[in-house]
């Protein structure tokens, strides 16, 4: 959809969709509903648009900080695109059917001493953590039912929700003002690392307030891991890339710019699908087909796209399977983030050393 020129339709809708929003956070803020406070250390994690805007990198990148500084750790989310219902800790032998692509991914990342939980309704997690576990809840911003001390927003670069409408004429979950709301925002995505100038600008583009702190932090893609004991990359590769992620753009430019390609390789083809979507047998003989047809011996996928790869497809036995690694790069910001949040944790009463 071009949310830069809704139809006149949708404009007329918006209103009402905020509105809705409105009264479903009111039951909370009426007590019509109790919230969940938790007693554990919680950090929500939340973005104001629609798909994908990094969340889950900057969850990887908090708890893998944290991992060795505290004896347990715990990250909570509902499994978008799982099959089942129930609250589960995900092990590493646990199918993406079962938990989610997501919280797999996370398990095969973080060290046993990091719970990962899912949970349709996410109270449900809490008893499952031990009280001195700081626990980072995944999109959440618009979770009304858990009342948590701390909230991150994330926003990526360029793609100011001070400039974007609520759906269903544009991205936005909430009104921008909702930000307001948020302890911190991080921009993510950023296309370089941010200078203090250049953040004076960012805050006055998302009207942060003095008593919101702003991080910046870069996307950094690598170069093709081996999957399913696949060769080492050697850069000879004809190779179809593939995407099952919400915004691909950056993952498709990362890969034609790349020089991991360096012996006559070449990326021939990309081929995307929607955010989250399964691996269904019409799916994998989709990618079959196409590699086929473009004469590719190679597969490339994100590493999100792997983790819903239970095992490897019979039909995809003769190419060679690699995924791109994907971290965020705080910069100067990483030992500010940290003691920022050690600091803020700390003021509301739980006793951390991050």
């Amino acid at each position: 959809m071009n949310w830069k020129k809704p139809h006149r339709y949708l404009r007329l809708l918006s209103p009402i969709y905020s509105f809705i929003v409105q009264l479903h956070r009111s039951i909370y803020e009426w007590k019509i509903l109790v919230p969940f406070r938790p007693h554990q250390a919680t950090l929500v994690l939340g973005n104001l648009h629609s798909g994908g805007t990094g969340k889950t990198p900057l969850a990887i990148w908090i708890l893998s900080k944290i991992q060795n500084k505290v004896p347990h750790s715990a990250y909570v989310s509902r499994g978008y695109g799982r099959k089942t219902w129930s609250t589960t800790i995900v092990q590493n032998e646990s199918s993406s059917a079962d938990v989610g692509d997501e919280a797999k991914m996370l398990r095969s990342k973080l060290k046993d001493n990091v719970s990962i939980i899912v949970a349709r309704k996410r109270r449900t997690a809490f008893p499952l953590i031990p009280v001195n576990a700081p626990v980072i809840l995944d999109d959440a911003f618009q979770h009304w039912d858990i009342k948590a001390p701390l909230s991150v927003l994330v926003c990526p670069y360029n793609c100011w929700y001070t400039e974007e409408l609520v759906l269903p004429a544009g991205p936005l979950r909430e009104p921008y003002k909702a930000a307001e709301r948020a302890n911190a925002i991080v921009v993510t995505r950023c296309p370089h690392e941010i200078n203090e100038y250049e953040k004076l600008e960012i805050r006055k583009k998302l009207n942060i307030n003095k008593n919101q702190r702003l991080f910046c932090a870069q996307e950094i893609m690598g170069s093709p891991v081996a999957e399913f004991d696949s060769p080492p990359w050697s850069g000879r590769e004809m190779a179809l890339v593939v995407s099952g992620i919400g915004h691909p753009d950056r993952y498709f430019s990362h890969i034609k710019n790349s020089d991991f390609f360096n012996n006559d390789g070449d990326p021939v083809a990309f081929l995307r699908f929607r955010d989250h979507a399964p691996w269904t047998s019409k799916n994998i003989k989709k990618v079959l087909n196409t590699a086929q047809n473009v004469h590719c011996n190679t597969l490339i996928f994100t590493e999100k796209d792997i983790a819903r790869l239970d095992n490897m497809p019979n039909e995809w036995s003769n190419f060679s399977i690699y995924s791109i690694p994907h971290k965020l790069d705080f910069g100067n910001d990483e030992t500010i983030f940290i003691s920022w949040l050690n600091n803020e944790w700390k003021a509301h009463g739980y006793r951390l050393s991050l």
